[in-house]
């Protein structure tokens, strides 16, 4: 039988896996994963306060693992139920997509019932209880319809080989039923292509640019925030090179992550990293192997789903992923760590260290959730056109997030609409230096032209359009700098290619575009035939 021992650990942990599940506010900027983040990290912090308290004070700190995992098997369903309320239209989803939980995208929900879904093994294993494993089959099936429904190719892949390798080590030893799984794991890849092919073949483009971008770096890699930073310059040169008849340019877009957690290592950290973390891995499965057990063998399921996961998303963008992550090595390496932390000078070692960093960090934080809290609020205000009240207020917090690349851009933004072009344009080319960005280049293109620096505005105009060959706004600005400078050969050139230029969404935006395009030109054919007369 399952026996509950809850602690002051375990309840904080509830309390964090809650946290990085559920909690959104729109008080932030970005009210889904920037809160998430800011409160798991506090409590992270009140969690580091109260343990090395205890290690100081020689108490134990106890913790009872199924416990624990019952918890996340159990913020795992509430999320999925909610999901699937989602999907029957019980709940509005949060974005175009029918099922995204209490995230902003499908890849959040997804990884949080990925990661989470080994745990279900505490309920099916651990418990002699017929309905409390039938209680876990029950909610196994429950998170595969939810992932399957949110349509996150990533999360099928994953969940399946995680149910795989159960089936595989537990009911099935030899014969035809090996190669039968074996080969449907592989049909639900190439099924996962074809199910969004359009999106795959976006994601090899991503990865092929991510490779030319770890030539140019490929032992030591570019640092930290080198893929926001420089990316879409290696996107754009490919299209430069390639031209934008290639047939990844109706597939290009604005790309902020790299679709794949082991490139991201590649690109910040090189192959010494790639070595590392490689490294990291062949050392938990050396934990686990020498002393195999049922919770060990959870967590490593858990690792496994998550770094299935990475191959195709970017599951660490959420904290959840990183809480399952450090519980799932906690539990495999509990042993050792034990061992460790059984030399008294160790312990109080780490006790100091733990509890001066979660003092300074505690101070730290509560600082930054204060600036992102002001900052949510003088956005609404600038989004109101309020900016004479916003602006003084963007001008202090500068100085907290004087590398922040969204700040940053928000701040440009809102300078550019009140007309402060040498302002704006000043801080979008701060902005530059972490973040190559379309957007950013056509603020940083307008501010030119506004100044009347047109060859400036005209390099960044066609830097956005070759970033990004499907959008029809650089085109158009183009369009409009080259009449303004009375370049009509050029912005006849720029008209045509408007006109020709296949759409990828028929929105409103473009319509008019193109019907404006289309008048000016059929004035223009008519004024020169006047002429010739």
């Amino acid at each position: 039988m399952i026996t509950f021992k809850p602690t002051v650990v375990q309840g904080s942990l509830l309390v964090l896996c809650l946290t990085a599940v559920f909690v959104y506010s729109l008080s932030f900027t970005d009210p889904y994963i920037v809160p998430k983040w800011l409160f798991v990290i506090l409590i992270t912090l009140g969690m580091g306060l109260y343990v090395s308290i205890r290690i100081l004070l020689r108490k134990p700190v106890v913790m009872d693992l199924p416990l624990v995992g019952i918890s996340i098997v159990g913020i795992c369903c509430l999320q999925a139920l909610y999901g699937l309320l989602q999907y029957f239209d019980v709940f509005s989803s949060n974005s175009v997509y029918p099922i995204t939980g209490s995230f902003d995208n499908p890849a959040g929900f997804a990884i949080t019932l990925s990661a989470g879904f080994p745990f279900i093994g505490f309920l099916i294993q651990k418990s002699n209880h017929k309905y409390i494993q039938y209680l876990g089959w029950t909610i196994g099936i429950i998170l595969l319809a939810a992932v399957f429904l949110s349509g996150s190719r990533a999360g099928i892949v994953s969940i399946v080989a995680i149910c795989t390798i159960f089936f595989y080590s537990r009911f099935i030893c030899k014969g035809i039923w090996n190669y039968l799984l074996s080969g449907g794991l592989i049909l639900l890849l190439v099924c996962s292509y074809w199910m969004k092919k359009d999106s795959a073949d976006g994601r090899m483009l991503i990865w092929q640019c991510g490779i030319n971008m770890v030539k140019d770096s490929p032992w030591i890699g570019h640092g930290v925030g080198c893929f926001e930073a420089h990316y879409m310059d290696y996107q754009a040169e490919y299209f430069e090179l390639h031209g934008q008849q290639s047939r990844f340019a109706m597939l290009a877009d604005n790309v902020k992550q790299p679709f794949n957690e082991y490139l991201g290592v590649l690109l910040n950290f090189g192959i010494i990293g790639l070595l590392v973390l490689a490294a990291i891995i062949f050392l938990l499965f050396y934990c686990y192997e020498m002393n195999v057990t049922n919770e060990k063998r959870i967590a490593l399921y858990a690792l496994i789903s998550i770094g299935i996961f990475s191959l195709f998303s970017y599951p660490f963008t959420y904290p959840f992923t990183w809480i399952i992550v450090f519980l799932s090595v906690f539990i495999i390496t509990k042993e050792y760590i034990k061992d460790f932390l059984a030399v008294e000078w160790r312990r109080n070692m780490i006790g100091v260290l733990v509890l001066g960093c979660s003092v300074i960090g505690a101070y730290k934080l509560v600082e930054r959730i204060q600036a992102e809290l002001e900052w949510g609020k003088i956005s609404k205000l600038a989004l109101c056109g309020s900016y004479n009240k916003a602006l003084p207020s963007y001008g202090k917090l500068k100085k907290t997030f004087a590398d922040n690349p969204y700040f940053l851009y928000n701040y440009a933004a809102v300078l550019l609409e009140d007309k402060q072009y040498e302002e704006s344009l000043q801080v979008a080319l701060e902005c530059r230096q972490y973040w190559a960005d379309y957007d950013l280049e056509l603020i940083i293109g307008e501010n030119y032209q506004q100044l009347n620096k047109n060859d400036l505005a005209e390099k960044y105009y066609i830097s956005a359009s070759m970033m990004c060959p499907c959008r029809f706004v650089p085109l158009y600005q183009l369009y409009e700098l080259y009449k303004e400078v009375g370049n009509r050969e050029e912005a006849f050139l720029i008209a045509k290619k408007i006109q020709k230029k296949p759409t990828k969404v028929n929105s409103v935006f473009i319509k008019r575009i193109k019907s404006k395009i289309m008048k000016e030109l059929e004035f223009s054919g008519n004024k020169n035939r006047k002429h010739e007369i």
